[in-house]
């Protein structure tokens, strides 16, 4: 027994020793532990939750999988517009749910697999960082393990953010995580939200058969792309039933989402009550800074809360790389890989920047908005 703890503190008290440790299993994490893995590096990879980080698991995989599910729906729906008589059917949202579910565990398979293959070691745990270079992780059987880099990348992404609007909270909101577990079509589904994931989830439910209200603060839809495109979608919207309710200022929410919401609203000075069964939370993005010991390891944050990174993605700490979202990247899983490319170029001698680069948009509506380049 003393010989279990004093091993357990010298672990401790010496931290392991990598090449690379990585803080955050997103796709640009994940792609940096396999090619450096790959070539003989000692490499370890901490998510506290997904193996992958977020697109395979609850972002971009899965919404699309559901998007795909509710475009046979609407196809169904329409059918005597191609020809084939129209048949009565139901939505069985359970089943959307698992057609979904064994495209994630099967890509969280592939991902392990790649693992394995590479030499990278995946860790599932808690872990935040404790001092220069130095991540400790709390796994989930209630060990520690102490581990030092001589590079650190940092991917913790970013989560919905709450408005500090009276009863949202307790209205115990839907985030796209668990609209996309939904078991049920919810009879009206109130967005929060007319930006990239607002729209795809709004279109998505209303061609499982919801009502659904979109509401936004702005006077048009993704109101930072040109008006006739933000127009052009507006108007696709209202073709498919979809209640577009703009230049609203959120006042106050109260009920709970899954049972009965009502949501009050100030229209130009003009108080308008929403009903609705569920309730989606979609606007904006807070970064997942917080707790994981930035300030014990010299990590600054932008005033925007991000980490603060130069054009080569450096923090202000050396040795400590910051990439995605977390990084006040574009919320792109494209974005997050080309952050790996910049990162390997910075750490192995290369002279790739993030500046000047052109990213590739696309809102995954039926049918799609994709552009690159500046707006008008």
């Amino acid at each position: 027994m003393q010989n279990t703890a004093s091993a357990r503190l010298a672990r401790q008290t010496n931290p392991e020793q990598y090449h690379l440790v990585i803080l955050g299993g997103g796709t640009g994490s994940t792609i940096a532990a396999w090619t450096f893995a790959g070539q003989g590096q000692r490499v370890a990879a901490i998510d506290r939750k997904y193996v992958g980080g977020s697109c395979p698991n609850i972002a971009c995989l899965p919404s699309k999988n559901i998007i795909h599910s509710a475009k046979v729906a609407s196809y169904v729906r329409r059918s005597q517009e191609f020809g084939i008589a129209k048949r009565d059917f139901t939505v069985d949202m359970s089943a959307v749910r698992d057609r979904k579910r064994r495209m994630v565990s099967s890509w969280n398979n592939a991902y392990l697999d790649n693992y394995k293959k590479s030499g990278a070691e995946f860790i599932l745990g808690s872990g935040r960082l404790i001092g220069p270079k130095t991540v400790e992780v709390a796994l989930h059987d209630g060990t520690i393990r102490r581990l030092r880099g001589a590079n650190v990348i940092i991917n913790t992404g970013t989560r919905a953010a709450l408005e500090p609007v009276p009863g949202l909270i307790d209205a115990r909101p839907l985030t796209h995580i668990e609209a996309l577990e939904l078991d049920e079509v919810p009879e009206h589904l109130l967005v929060i939200g007319g930006g990239y994931i607002g729209l795809e989830l709004s279109q998505a439910m209303r061609r499982f058969g919801s009502n659904v209200s979109v509401i936004d603060r702005n006077d048009r839809l993704i109101h930072r792309e040109d008006d006739d495109v933000t127009e052009a979608v507006q108007n696709l919207f209202e073709d498919e039933g979809i209640d577009i309710v703009l230049n609203a200022t959120l006042k106050r929410i109260s009920g709970k989402s899954g049972q009965s919401v009502k949501m009050v609203v100030e229209q130009r000075g003009v108080e308008k009550t929403l009903l609705g069964s569920h309730l989606l939370v979609a606007a904006g993005r807070t970064p997942n800074t917080e707790g994981i010991g930035l300030e014990l390891a010299g990590v600054e944050l932008t005033d925007r809360g991000y980490i603060k990174v130069n054009k080569r993605l450096e923090t202000t700490a050396p040795g400590v790389w910051a990439i995605g979202e977390v990084a006040g990247s574009p919320q792109f899983t494209h974005v997050s890989v080309d952050d790996f490319r910049v990162v390997y170029d910075s750490i192995t001698g290369g002279k790739r920047v993030t500046t000047g680069r052109q990213v590739p948009f696309c809102l995954f509506t039926d049918p799609e908005l994709a552009r690159v380049g500046l707006t008008e």
